[in-house]
């Protein structure tokens, strides 16, 4: 990656010719430049990684599994952040301190190596879990043998990973661990859990106010019915890494029910490559990297069992004037795209950009961190890879909730074909009642609704697909003009 030169110490200034050479300036305009409609983009994120081994671990984990590496590189930031995120934080220019947890689901078929993978990824942090709980059991044995008067009072070490949990039994994890939780999973059970998918019924709320909170180290009280159950209060930051069948990725995106959580993940589903491996060709990671990778992240694991720290006392990373000033080109260059009718313009999409300069800032840390850079200022590559990754994750994200039919132009006609198909007819006013609160309808503005329903209507009246015709009581009085489908 090339290295722009620092801009001039007496200017002030950053020197916008080495901005530019990465970064898009175009100022915020206050017209769509854009249809809503995105070409599918493919993801080729590590490029966009500094040369060194834990790239170089991503890339042999990935084809080992016969998974793509950007996938692969998306599990690796989540499993490291659960650990990372309890030793140190990323200091915004105020000084107020972001937490480097990541919120990650990747989407893959039964069949794809998803559990090999999450578990080469968290191999150094098992091994610390386990050697952590042995030289507690050591110093607990040794302390009654010994014959030494009173209690042998040390909390055994906090459990790192929980793989299924409600959200309420999360409270006792919080309290043992002062307010941390990981999650990480190849099964959907954690996300079904998380949205409140799990208790049944469509009419369940989800309960997610510890997930919420966690993202970005919020206040929670926790206040339960039953006495017995053990509560938390205080600050809470978590990391969530769930790799998993591609329902997982609708579930959040349908049980979110406006709350925010889905604009929280990081979420990809990339081609499967069954059908395509050779069984007789196995792949390995080179030993080098993978060391290098698992001290590391082995080190970080140790520290957080053995060293807890509050959140509000951890060290924290910072990043320098001139490169938050490319994270703020960045975010201009997403704004004319956030106006109505933008491609960035519906909820979830403008809840994903809202949170661009967060995720920059925590994989930055998190490379910062692999790249055994000490505490201190994150360094230029890993801010402008953090930028690039962001930019790619966007386009991404875009035609990934077009093909899920989340947005998109298809997805508001295929919502009213489904209806007219279980409805047989129905008038304009009533599909307008019935569909304005479900997906893609509650992704647009409702001053807007019936404007886009009507231009649905009528392009699919313009296609064959659907036919308005006017019906009549037998006395010969109008039922008003309905609408059923004729293809």
């Amino acid at each position: 990656m090339t290295t722009p030169t620092p801009h001039s110490a007496t200017s002030g200034k950053p020197n916008l010719s080495v901005v530019n050479n990465f970064v898009r300036t175009e100022k915020p305009t206050h017209k769509p430049t854009e249809p809503e409609q995105a070409k599918p983009h493919t993801l080729d994120l590590l490029k966009h990684l500094p040369d060194g081994d834990f790239k170089r671990y991503v890339g042999d984990v990935a084809r080992m599994c016969n998974i793509y590496p950007s996938t692969s590189l998306l599990v690796a930031l989540g499993i490291v952040s659960s650990v990372a995120c309890r030793s140190v934080a990323v200091a915004y220019q105020d000084g107020s301190l972001l937490p480097v947890g990541e919120y990650i689901i990747c989407g893959g078929i039964p069949g794809d190596a998803k559990s090999r993978m999450l578990k080469a990824f968290q191999r150094p942090i098992f091994e610390a879990q386990k050697e952590a709980d042995k030289a507690w059991k050591q110093r607990k044995e040794a302390h009654e043998d010994s014959g030494t008067e009173g209690k042998f009072d040390e909390p055994r070490p906090p459990r790192i990973f929980i793989t299924d949990s409600t959200v309420e039994a999360l409270e006792s994890v919080l309290a043992e661990s002062g307010g941390y939780f990981a999650l990480a999973s190849a099964e959907q059970a954690v996300v079904n859990t998380l949205t409140g998918a799990a208790y049944g019924g469509k009419d369940k709320k989800n309960n997610g106010d510890l997930p919420l909170k966690g993202f970005n180290a919020e206040y929670h009280a926790g206040a339960r019915a039953a006495k017995e159950r053990t509560t938390y209060t205080g600050i809470v930051v978590g990391a969530i890494t769930c790799f998993a069948q591609p329902a997982a990725i609708e579930t959040i995106l349908a049980k979110s029910e406006g709350s925010g959580m889905a604009e929280r993940f990081m979420l990809a589903r990339e081609p499967t490559q069954q059908g395509t491996r050779d069984h007789t060709r196995q792949y390995y990671p080179h030993e080098y990297s993978q060391n290098v990778y698992n001290r590391i992240v082995k080190d970080i694991a140790a520290q957080a069992l053995t060293l807890a720290q509050d959140f509000d006392d951890l060290p924290a990373y910072r990043i320098n004037k001139e490169d938050w000033y490319k994270i703020q080109l960045f975010r201009n260059e997403m704004e004319p795209h956030l106006i109505e009718g933008g491609k960035y313009s519906t909820a979830t999409m403008c809840g994903i950009v809202s949170k661009v300069d967060m995720h920059i800032m925590k994989i930055a840390t998190l490379l910062a961190i692999l790249d055994e850079k000490p505490v201190g200022e994150v360094g230029r590559e890993y801010v402008e890879a953090s930028i690039n990754i962001m930019r790619d994750m966007l386009e991404y994200i875009l035609s990934l909730l077009i093909d899920l039919e989340v947005i998109g132009f298809n997805a508001f006609e295929n919502s009213i074909i489904a209806y007219l198909g279980k409805q047989q007819n129905a008038t304009r006013k009533l599909i307008r009642t019935n569909k304005c609160e479900g997906k893609p309808w509650s992704e647009i503005p409702r001053s807007s609704l019936t404007n886009k329903i009507n231009e649905t209507v009528d392009e699919l009246i313009r296609k064959g697909v659907v036919v308005e015709e006017e019906t009549f009581y037998p006395n010969g009085w109008s039922q008003g003009k309905y609408l059923r489908l004729i293809a």
